[in-house]
C-alpha cells in the first residue's frame, strides 16, 4: 500500500509544479534583458549595467528548467522508461537540458563577468570586445539551437508514445508531435532565429505542451478492473 500512497502524493504536486514552471517560464522571457546597440564600447556599458536583471532572469530560467524536468520525469515514470519512445525521449530531452542551461550561463553570467573584467574606456578596447561578444554569441546561440532541437525531440518522442492512448491524451500527443516538429524545421530552415523574441516562442510552444501534460498528470489514473476468476 505504500507505493500507491507515495504516487498519489507526487504527482499532483507535479502536476502543479509543472503548470506553474511552464506558465511562469514563458512570464520570464517576457522580461529577458537585451543589448541593441551595435558599438561594442556602449554594448559593453550596457552589458555590465544589466547585469544583475540578466542574472537574476537566466538565474530564474535555469530554476524553471530545472523544475519542468522533474514534472516531466514524474510523467516518463508514469508512462513507464522501458517503453522505447519514453527512454529515447528522455535521453534526447535531458541532453537538450543540460546544453540549454549552458546556453543560459553565458547569456546572463559569463558574458557580464568578462564585460565587467575587461576594460571598455577607449577606442582601443573595441577589437578585443567585439570579438568577445562574438565569441559569447557563438556559444549562446550554438548551445540554445542544440537545447531547443534536443528538447523538441524528446517531446516529439514522448507524443509519439501517447499517440497509443485514448481520449485527452491522445490530443496532448497529437499537439506534442507538432510542438516538437515546428522547432526541428523551423531551426535548420532558419524560419526562427534564437534572439530573444525566437527563444521567446520556442519557450511558448514548448510551454503549451507542458501545461497539457500538467492536465493529464492532475487527472486521476484510472486503473484496469479485473473479471473475477
Amino acid at each position: 500500500m505504500r507505493q500507491p500512497t507515495e504516487e498519489s502524493l507526487a504527482t499532483p504536486l507535479a502536476a502543479w509544479i509543472l503548470l506553474i514552471a511552464a506558465l511562469l517560464e514563458v512570464a520570464a522571457m517576457m522580461h529577458h534583458p537585451s543589448v541593441q546597440t551595435p558599438d561594442p564600447l556602449e554594448a559593453a556599458r550596457e552589458v555590465v549595467a544589466l547585469s544583475f536583471p540578466a542574472a537574476m532572469v537566466h538565474g530564474l530560467l535555469i530554476t524553471l528548467m530545472l523544475l519542468i524536468s522533474y514534472g516531466c520525469a514524474v510523467f516518463v515514470s508514469r508512462r513507464g522508461l522501458a517503453r522505447p519512445l519514453i527512454g529515447i525521449g528522455s535521453i534526447f530531452y535531458g541532453a537538450g537540458v543540460v546544453v540549454m542551461i549552458g546556453a543560459a550561463l553565458v547569456s546572463g553570467f559569463v558574458l557580464s563577468d568578462l564585460a565587467r573584467l575587461l576594460p571598455h574606456a577607449t577606442a582601443a578596447d573595441s577589437p578585443d570586445l567585439e570579438s568577445l561578444f562574438i565569441l559569447c554569441r557563438v556559444l549562446n546561440q550554438t548551445c540554445a539551437n542544440f537545447g531547443a532541437m534536443a528538447m523538441s525531440v524528446g517531446i516529439a518522442c514522448w507524443s509519439l508514445d501517447l499517440l497509443g492512448s485514448v481520449g485527452i491524451r491522445r490530443v496532448v500527443g497529437v499537439w506534442g508531435c507538432l510542438v516538437g516538429i515546428v522547432p526541428l524545421l523551423a531551426l535548420p530552415l532558419r524560419w526562427i532565429h534564437l534572439d530573444v523574441h525566437g527563444m521567446a516562442q520556442v519557450v511558448a510552444l514548448h510551454a503549451s505542451w507542458y501545461v497539457a501534460v500538467a492536465l493529464i498528470l492532475g487527472s486521476p489514473r484510472r486503473t484496469p478492473t479485473r473479471a473475477p476468476v
